[in-house]
């Protein structure tokens, strides 16, 4: 069980990446970023995956919301899917 120090560091991480200056949406930079670390999940997981975490951020999700949400429905670790969460945000203009 991960105690709350990881995750609010990695809740920090990703809403420090949120608060960065914004860029254009970069499908291919994101899969470059994510897929060769985490190549037990398909392309289209990934992808589906990080669109899904910029839905609901802009929704008001915040991070450690959308990182357990990553966990339950692809069945990340959560390191993992902080990881996926922080690329979503950087590269696909979340």
């Amino acid at each position: 069980m991960w105690s709350v120090l990881p995750r609010a560091l990695i809740a920090g991480a990703a809403m420090s990446l949120v608060l960065a200056s914004p860029a254009a949406a970069d499908p291919a930079s994101y899969l470059h970023e994510v897929q060769p670390v985490y190549n037990n999940f398909s392309a289209e997981q990934l992808l589906s995956e990080g669109l899904r975490v910029c839905k609901v951020t802009r929704s008001g999700m915040n991070a450690p919301q959308a990182v357990q949400m990553v966990q339950n429905d692809i069945g990340a670790s959560v390191a993992a899917a902080g990881d996926i969460v922080a690329a979503a945000v950087v590269h696909l203009d979340c």
